[in-house]
């Protein structure tokens, strides 16, 4: 099994964003905008106008990609990966003219699950620059996060292969697990 850090293709696909007037409006919080340790957010979840943007892409939006901590599903995406991913975090429904979609919040926490190995950790300038996970205790979570790294998002094989098994188009997977 490998573990991958999931990171969003913003070179062939538009970036999803929120405003944060939006956000605000909605009364989910300045911790919602920024990169924060996970929190549920289902309980006071209004859906959000998401924004979607094409920097140096293609105007084309991807299915699933990554904004911040989380994941953001088209709503074909959210169909293929409902069942795996919902025992490992929540579905916050959004929309972006009138299309369905919906943010992924990963509350899967590697240390919560003694996954990740003890002296494995190193930083440079508050980067990471090196984690190692124990994989046999990750063998039944596709995707999680660390609290070393509030801004990544981990996954395991299997939810690299369901991705790609759907034609999920929008994220890469790199088996380099540090941020930069």
């Amino acid at each position: 099994m490998s573990i991958y850090k999931v990171s969003e293709n913003d070179s062939d696909f538009m970036t999803p964003y929120f405003e944060p007037t939006a956000v605000l409006k909605k009364r989910v919080g300045m911790k919602f905008l920024f990169n924060t340790a996970p929190k549920s957010y289902s309980e006071e979840w209004e859906p959000l106008e998401l924004s979607i943007k094409a920097c140096d892409s293609a105007p084309v939006i991807p299915t699933i990609s990554r904004w911040q901590n989380y994941l953001v599903l088209h709503e074909a995406a959210y169909n293929a990966l409902e069942g795996t991913l919902g025992p490992f975090g929540e579905f916050l429904p959004c929309t972006h003219q009138g299309a369905k979609f919906y943010l992924f919040n990963p509350l899967t926490i590697a240390e919560d699950l003694n996954a990740v190995v003890p002296g494995s950790v190193t930083r440079d300038n508050d980067l990471i620059s090196a984690i190692e996970f124990d994989e046999d205790k990750l063998k039944e979570v596709p995707i999680f996060r660390t609290k070393e790294s509030n801004v990544s998002i981990y996954c395991t094989e299997a939810f690299k292969e369901a991705v790609e098994a759907s034609s999920l188009d929008g994220l890469f997977f790199s088996k380099n697990l540090t941020q930069y």
